[in-house]
């Protein structure tokens, strides 16, 4: 089964990829490099930024799945 590459929303991928790395980054960091309490407040401040992003009428004309 092939992908087609060309139907990828790669503006969505890239806003997801760079919400992850911030959550990642404060979340390690936020821890003291403590590898389960940093992936579990990087999960929290991923879910939070990934509903805001989705979900709040900020009007930024961001990238969505629909």
């Amino acid at each position: 089964m092939a992908i087609d590459w060309s139907a990828v929303n790669w503006a969505y991928v890239a806003l997801l990829s760079a919400i992850v790395l911030v959550s990642a980054l404060i979340g390690n960091y936020a821890t003291f490099r403590h590898r389960a309490a940093g992936a579990i407040v990087t999960t929290i401040l991923f879910a939070a930024a990934f509903v805001f992003a989705t979900y709040y009428p900020h009007g930024l004309p961001l990238p969505t799945l629909k």
